[in-house]
């Protein structure tokens, strides 16, 4: 699905969620309607079928991901954050993510100074800490993971956050937590800091993160970081009766 790929990068040409978060080989399905376009991804991990159409056309989007849902069933839905409340009742969920994407441009920064170390894959500390996020996705023994970096003070990890693999060539951060007594401090930063340094030595072309709308603690720890949020979206698993009537 390499010309997929293509196929939405010519129609969105500047879109951060095209160019850094989507592999030619994750598409199931590509649609194309001048700059409004649509996708299908299949989750290797449970098999999920999920569409996402970008563009701020109700109209567009709504037949987008139509034309997607009947290439074969969908279980949920990505969109722009200003389109989700417009769509019709099929498409809407009461389990919807509110979620922003921000990026750093490695190229534009210098290396940091940090108090972070890179951890041990295994490290039974992690699994331990990541129990106090809401948000954390990967844990330790995921196959993407490349590094994992964290804050030790003694024998006690207080904060960690991981890089994993990203076919587009950008470091991806995720499973960015601190623990509740050390919060405040500055240690998501100093997480954050490593993990940018990593990146800078890799020649990364791109840093970016994924975090829930709401989190404002996140929200001043990535601005002070130098980062740009550059889209907010939802996204809906659907509910089985909405499914239903898709398929």
């Amino acid at each position: 699905m390499a010309t997929g790929s293509k196929l939405l990068v010519s129609a969105r040409p500047h879109d951060p969620f095209i160019r850094w978060r989507i592999a030619g080989s994750d598409l199931a399905a590509v649609e194309v309607d001048g700059d409004h376009v649509g996708w299908l991804r299949i989750s290797k991990e449970t098999g999920e079928v999920w569409a996402t159409s970008l563009g701020t056309d109700s109209g567009r989007v709504t037949a987008i991901l139509a034309a997607l849902a009947a290439s074969m069933p969908i279980d949920g839905i990505t969109v722009e954050d200003s389109v989700f409340l417009k769509l019709p009742p099929g498409f809407i969920s009461p389990e919807s993510a509110h979620w922003c994407l921000w990026t750093l441009d490695p190229a534009k920064i210098g290396a940091r100074k940090s108090t972070a170390i890179s951890l041990a894959p295994d490290d039974k500390r992690i699994a331990e800490l990541l129990v106090h996020s809401n948000s954390a996705h990967v844990f330790p023994g995921n196959d993407k993971f490349v590094r994992w970096c964290g804050v030790v003070r003694g024998e006690e990890l207080l904060s960690v956050g991981a890089q994993v693999h990203s076919a587009t060539g950008a470091t991806h951060l995720v499973s960015i937590c601190t623990h509740p007594s050390a919060r405040g401090a500055g240690l998501a930063r100093e997480v954050c800091n490593a993990l940018i340094n990593e990146a800078i030595a890799d020649e990364s072309p791109m840093i970016f993160l994924e975090m829930f709308a709401g989190n404002e603690p996140g929200r001043r720890v990535y601005s002070a970081l130098g980062f740009d949020e550059v889209g907010v979206y939802r996204s809906a698993r659907l509910i089985t009766a909405a499914a239903q009537t898709l398929r």
